[in-house]
């Protein structure tokens, strides 16, 4: 049986002490991290990840993202908890988080990020 290896994609704005933190946690748990650059927030999640059947886009559209986004593959549920125990012991705030679905396998990564911010936006009240 081929064992899954956890995978996380990681955009940050701009490098700061967190996201060196953070990496070094995912580190430690022996998680993979790619991290997404500016230029490939037009990708698709499936492509970011290297699964087949999910290629490249010629001239993807890059906006801007404001926030740090942190997108997990192949995390047990027991995994996540640690993950998430880890990054809360270590002060790590990274609102803007989601577990890779069949369904968000095909989005852009911008597209996830703007759902993301939706929900962020309505879970604090519209604000």
């Amino acid at each position: 049986m081929a064992v899954s290896r956890e995978t996380v994609l990681f955009y940050e704005p701009e490098g700061g002490a967190q996201g060196a933190l953070l990496k070094s946690i995912l580190v430690r748990m022996g998680v993979r991290i790619k991290n997404v650059s500016s230029e490939a927030v037009g990708q698709t999640i499936g492509y970011l990840l290297g699964r087949k059947g999910f290629d490249a886009r010629e001239n993807p559209e890059a906006p801007a993202l404001d926030e740090p986004v942190l997108v997990m593959d192949g995390f047990t549920d027991k995994r996540l908890e640690i993950l998430l125990r880890e990054m809360k012991k270590s002060g790590i705030s990274v609102p803007y988080k989601a577990i890779v679905t069949e369904t968000n396998l095909g989005w852009l990564f911008h597209q996830l990020y703007d759902e993301l911010s939706e929900e962020h936006k309505a879970m604090q009240g519209g604000k």
